[in-house]
């Protein structure tokens, strides 16, 4: 009995020192957190806050977070957002997935060993509709560049 429990301690902390295992934790958690505990959102671009903790897994040799981390938080945030208005339920029905194409962050401050921190949604350009036609130009200019713009969807 003792071996079997030095063996699964073993694995465990291989699993978590080598595969990273709080991220591989933390999302489904964060998926059932907001599928269960939290109010559903109607509106898909109102504005959410995800709350966080800094754990000692995210800190760098200097003892802040590591820059990589905060957008690891961000796609923790960016599950429960889409769990809470329906979307990842929608998408697993039709058998699809999400894609994060980009990203920019702005690092505003570092975050210190259990420090409370809060993910924010982005707050939309005023004007969208310029936004929206913006980002379709910028997609319509990368199909032009790279031929694809003759192929069939379809296909």
């Amino acid at each position: 009995m003792p071996v079997l429990l030095v063996a699964l301690l073993a694995l465990a902390l291989a699993f978590f020192a080598l595969l990273d295992g709080w991220y591989l934790v933390r999302v489904p958690c964060a998926v059932l957190r907001a599928r269960l505990l939290q109010p559903r959102v109607r509106d898909l671009l109102a504005e959410q806050r995800f709350p966080g903790r800094v754990l000692p897994s995210d800190l760098d040799l200097l003892l802040h977070m590591n820059n990589a981390r905060y957008l690891r938080e961000a796609d923790v945030a960016r599950a429960a957002h889409l769990t809470r208005c329906g979307v990842l339920g929608a998408l697993r029905d039709v058998g699809g997935h999400t894609v994060l194409a980009a990203s920019c962050a702005r690092y505003r401050r570092s975050l210190r060993l259990l420090e409370p921190f809060d993910v924010e949604s982005p707050e939309l350009p005023e004007d969208l509709q310029h936004w929206i036609s913006y980002n379709m130009a910028s997609s319509q200019l990368l199909c032009a560049e790279s031929g694809l713009r003759n192929v069939n969807k379809d296909q």
